[in-house]
Formats: structure tokens, C-alpha cells, sequence
């Protein structure tokens, strides 16, 4: 069950059920409406499995779950306190976080990404029935595959909510691309928002309306097609602010410059680190963005170094293998 199809739903729930039916013969039904929520029939699952919360009819479904004795699973992406900056930091304050908290209290069991989120679980759900399930993709997905003819770019694609990690950029990617000739493209971009331009100005240093020729937008954030966004790079970039919300986030950037076998540099910063032993990747340390990327564009071997990722978190983020950790999880949490 998830509200909506945003991202976090589209990774954590739709995706990676969908490969279960597929590779492993799971009957699985997918409900995205709250307004079906209340009146579902949850007599006739196993166990029920959500993200995050159950939303404005949490409290009322909550106890016919319990009545019903039917197992329920909170998937949790990253950590439900945002930090003040964040656009949606006032609706997560107001509703979700304790929305959250409580849906963990009474869990039958609870899934994350990472072991610094497994860690922070712990601190609000007392049972012993934690499972680490990676963020992964499933390769085979259409925005995943092909190849857009281009000039040599370097990449970052996100959300609005990464405008102070944005800003770890500022005055290091201008100078690179108009001295090597590189363009940068922005996925995600929004025109017309103010907290975009904020984005923009911290790559090109420039105001919107002296917008230099290097710098390519590419609009929306649809988790169903955003990932051909990487079809157009060569060098993918994931700065990342050293706070406590960030370090509950997932490696996902990590894996989807891998999709399309790119190197990426990254904050070396939780979650990232966990990558260590990926030698696709290259930690940016003292926030100095300038001299590994300026070497990578120097080296050409780019595609050599971003074939190294796509090994590693074809291993280690393998959408059918964690799909079999899945399942003995929930298999354990039924009983």
C-alpha cells in the first residue's frame, strides 16, 4: 500500500514487488488510493506492507489490523524528522512524524535501506524483526536502457529538496566546463521556482537570464522515466550536506549512475561511505569538488571507472537478490 506514486514509492514498493510476482510467484496486490484503505478486505492477506505511514486513515485501520491479527511491515527510505530547510517540513512535522512513530510501535516488523537507518529504527520499534533491503533498480525498466548521442557532460539529477547540498557546488563546476568544453545538465529542474534558481545559480554562478550555453535542463522528476536523464552523462555528481538527516538516506545515486555504467562523485559522508569498497566511486573530501573531477575529465576513463560501478552494484544492489532477502523476511514476520 503507498499513497500516491512518488518516488520513495515507486523504489521501496511498486518496483521491487513487482519483481517478486515475476521471479518468485508472489501474489501481490497493490493499492495506491487511502480512500480504499478503510474498506479493503485485509482479512484475505497475509500481511500488509507500507511505506512510512498509513496516512489520514492510519488510526482507524491500525486496530482492524490488530483485530484481524494480519501482520503489518513499515518500509522505511530515510529518516521522518526533516531538517527545517526542507520544503516539506512543515507537513512532515504536522502529520507524518509521529504518523511514523507510531505505525513502528505496533509493527510486526520493519524494513530500511541501511544499517545507520536500521540503527535509528531501533530507537522507536522495540521488536527484533529489522530487515536491511538496499535500494535497488530494476535494470530491465526502459528508463534504465539506451543511450542519447552527447557531448562530453557532467551530471546531477534530484529534487528540489537538495538545495543546501546544491549549494557544496558553488564556483567549482563553471570554471571546469569552460575550460574543457563539458556541458552540465540538471535533471529535475523546475522553471519559474525560486528555490531552483538558488540550484541553478550555485552551478553556472549566474543569474537565470545570463544562463550559460553549458548548462542543460531537463524538467521532472517522474520515478518511471527520470533515469534516461543519465542516458545524457558522463561524469554523475551526488554532494551531500554532513547532517543528521542525511546520513539515514540511501545510496541510491550511487546505483543509478551505475544503471548506466557512469562514475560518480560523491560527499564522503554516511550513507555514501557504505560504498567504500566501490572503486566506481570517488569521495569528495574537504568539499573540494574541483581537483578529482578535473582529473577524471582529464584521464578519459571515464566509461572504464563507470563500468567498476555498475560490477559492484550489480552485486551488491541486485534487485532479484534482495528480492529473496524480501521474502524469507516476510515469510519470518507471518509466522
Amino acid at each position: 500500500m503507498f499513497d500516491g506514486y512518488t518516488g520513495v514509492s515507486f523504489h521501496r514498493l511498486y518496483t521491487p514487488y513487482v519483481r517478486m510476482q515475476l521471479d518468485l510467484g508472489v501474489e501481490v496486490d497493490v493499492s495506491h488510493d487511502q480512500n480504499d484503505w478503510v474498506n479493503m478486505d485485509f482479512q484475505k492477506y497475509d500481511v500488509v506492507i507500507f511505506n512510512r505511514w498509513l496516512g489520514r486513515y492510519q488510526y482507524n485501520i491500525l486496530p482492524i489490523l490488530a483485530k484481524l491479527k494480519v501482520p503489518y511491515i513499515v518500509d522505511l527510505d530515510d529518516y521522518w524528522v526533516l531538517p527545517k530547510y526542507n520544503p516539506a517540513y512543515q507537513f512532515y512535522r504536522a502529520y507524518i512524524k509521529d504518523g511514523v512513530k507510531n505505525a513502528l510501535t505496533y509493527a510486526d516488523g520493519v524494513m530500511v535501506t541501511t544499517p545507520q537507518l536500521a540503527d535509528k529504527v531501533t530507537e522507536f520499534y522495540k521488536g527484533d524483526n529489522i530487515c536491511i533491503a538496499p535500494n535497488a533498480l530494476d535494470f530491465t525498466q526502459e528508463q534504465w536502457m539506451g543511450y542519447e548521442q552527447h557531448e562530453p557532460t557532467i551530471g546531477w539529477i534530484g529534487g528540489i529538496s537538495h538545495v543546501e547540498d546544491l549549494k557544496l557546488l558553488s564556483g567549482q563546476i563553471a570554471p571546469l566546463c569552460e575550460k574543457y568544453g563539458y556541458k552540465f545538465l540538471m535533471g529535475g529542474h523546475h522553471e519559474n521556482s525560486r528555490l531552483w534558481a538558488t540550484m541553478e545559480e550555485a552551478i553556472t554562478g549566474r543569474k537565470q537570464k545570463d544562463r550559460p550555453d553549458w548548462f542543460i535542463r531537463r524538467e521532472g522528476t517522474n520515478p518511471a522515466a527520470y533515469g534516461k536523464f543519465y542516458s545524457e552523462i558522463d561524469i554523475a555528481l551526488a554532494p551531500l550536506t554532513n547532517q543528521h538527516f542525511n546520513r539515514y538516506k540511501s545510496e541510491l545515486k550511487i546505483v543509478e549512475a551505475a544503471a548506466y555504467r557512469l562514475p560518480i562523485l560523491v560527499s564522503s559522508v554516511e550513507p555514501y561511505t557504505n560504498h567504500r569498497n566501490n572503486l566506481g566511486v570517488f569521495f569528495v573530501t574537504n568539499n573540494d569538488w574541483e581537483t578529482p573531477l578535473e582529473q577524471l575529465m582529464k584521464s578519459g576513463k571515464s566509461k572504464e571507472v563507470g563500468k567498476i560501478n555498475h560490477v559492484y552494484c550489480n552485486e551488491h544492489h541486485n534487485i532479484q537478490t534482495i528480492n529473496k532477502t524480501r521474502l524469507e523476511f516476510i515469510k519470518k514476520v507471518v509466522g
